[in-house]
């Protein structure tokens, strides 16, 4: 009797111990069929969530470039004609030949722009357009040199001037002197080698444009405001490509000599020509939004800066009252649009 109570408690025992683990493992089971659910469902949240912000990118880079496509289309505000006008009926009583380029938004104004005025320096920038547009076909090694020889020698050539007679001196150097300081005797070496003619001829054939340079006046005595954009728009298409030669163009350029059409902290590149009462200054705003301007004038014996200066900060303010104008209606069409 005792036996069979024994083997009773056994199974007893057993069983219980049999359902603890079948318990224990279902328990199990249905934690981890809860983890599983729980980790699908955070794949699904994640998957969910980073397509939204794939979305959201797409979104954003259409946007952005339907304000990019904006950005580059030509645009006036309605009010520019007006404000130019009025600028330049408030200079009525003053002798300034000016023209003014903005070049993405495609828009010429002009103030006397056939008006005669001596050119000074500022038509050294022809020899330079066409030693570049020769070198880059091929046809011209700006490397090469020329003979400095006494009958160059000509006043203002501080930089020439360091040179002794008969040194040769490359062509790209002569160039650098002509930009950054408007030195005359590297003018001269120029156009005693190569003859006057030679640009008068080449810009003719290929641009119209009539320079009457003789060997012993390589200027002009009826420069305009219009021919002086005329050679800004010719050497902004050689700045276009990044090449030696536009870094050359560009860093004599970009100095303070005589720079009128530089104020505050905006900066030009620029060429200045002067001569007895004319004080010419023509430059580039070299930016993403670039702009062209030529100033002449007749103020070399009274404050020449402070006018050309004062007069370029007005061209500047109703251009960057355009272009914010431009930048709100470019931010309008973009978030007009339907998505």
């Amino acid at each position: 009797m005792r036996l069979r109570k024994e083997v009773k408690i056994f199974f007893l025992i057993l069983l219980i111990g049999l359902s603890s683990i079948l318990v224990f493992k279902y328990k199990d089971k249905i934690f981890k069929a809860k983890d599983n659910t729980k980790i699908v469902n955070n794949t699904e949240d994640a998957k969910k969530q980073s397509e939204e912000e794939r979305k959201l990118k797409e979104l954003e880079e259409q946007k952005k470039k339907k304000y990019d496509e904006c950005m580059k289309q030509p645009y006036k505000m309605e009010t520019l004609d007006k404000e130019f006008n009025d600028l330049f009926y408030s200079y009525r009583n003053l002798n300034l030949g000016i023209a003014f380029t903005d070049v993405n938004n495609d828009y010429t104004y002009y103030l006397n722009p056939k008006k005669g005025y001596y050119s000074g320096c500022v038509v050294k920038l022809f020899s330079v357009i066409y030693f570049v547009e020769k070198a880059r076909a091929g046809e011209i090694d700006l490397h090469s040199t020329l003979t400095y020889r006494p009958e160059d020698k000509h006043q203002f050539s501080d930089m020439t001037d360091q040179h002794n007679f008969y040194d040769e001196i490359p062509i790209t150097t002569l160039i650098r002197y002509m930009l950054t300081i408007s030195d005359n005797s590297a003018y001269f070496i120029i156009i005693h080698n190569y003859g006057a003619d030679t640009f008068n001829n080449y810009f003719r054939d290929k641009y119209g444009i009539y320079l009457n340079f003789t060997n012993k006046h390589p200027f002009i005595s009826n420069y305009t405001a219009e021919l002086g954009n005329k050679s800004l728009e010719l050497l902004y298409e050689l700045l276009k490509v990044d090449d030696e030669y536009s870094q050359l163009i560009r860093e004599s350029m970009a100095n303070e000599v005589e720079n009128t059409l530089n104020f505050d902290d905006v900066k030009f590149l620029h060429k200045y020509g002067e001569y007895d009462v004319w004080h010419n200054d023509i430059g580039i705003y070299d930016s993403e939004d670039p702009y062209l301007v030529s100033i002449l004038t007749t103020e070399a014996l009274g404050d020449y800066k402070g006018l050309i200066s004062g007069v370029n900060k007005d061209l500047y303010t109703i251009y960057k009252k355009n272009l914010d104008s431009k930048k709100e209606y470019c931010t309008g069409i973009m978030n007009l649009e339907e998505w």
